[in-house]
């Protein structure tokens, strides 16, 4: 049973992909990985995500993909606060960060939180 909900994973890291999967795809969610400015980022154009998990690496594609989905419930995953989240929309995760921890602000954003 596919929910309908679908988490991006934008210039992660291929793990936390698929720890994800391997949480919530069993649950009926979707669970894909791009990378801003590569290829890849057209897969991401077929259906909004309902979640983006995004790693601030500082970089200006890391900038680029906030303002894209900035709107869109997020996690971010990084070194430094970053301002945009603060409108309670996204969560922030500093490096280094626990799966744990990824999957209940996951979860959180999603509205599906197990315990």
């Amino acid at each position: 049973m596919v929910s309908g909900r679908r988490v991006l994973v934008v210039d992660g890291l291929e793990e936390t992909e698929q720890v994800l999967r391997a949480v919530l795809e069993p649950r009926g969610h979707e669970v894909s990985r791009v990378q801003v400015g590569g290829v890849d980022e057209s897969r991401c154009e077929r259906r909004a995500p309902s979640v983006v998990v995004l790693h601030d690496d500082r970089s200006p594609e890391s900038r680029l993909a906030l303002e894209k989905w900035g709107r869109v419930p997020h996690v971010v995953i990084g070194s430094a606060d970053l301002p945009s989240i603060s409108d309670g929309s996204g969560q922030y995760l500093r490096n280094p960060f626990q799966y744990r921890e990824l999957i209940q602000a996951v979860e959180r954003l999603l509205g599906t939180a197990h315990s």
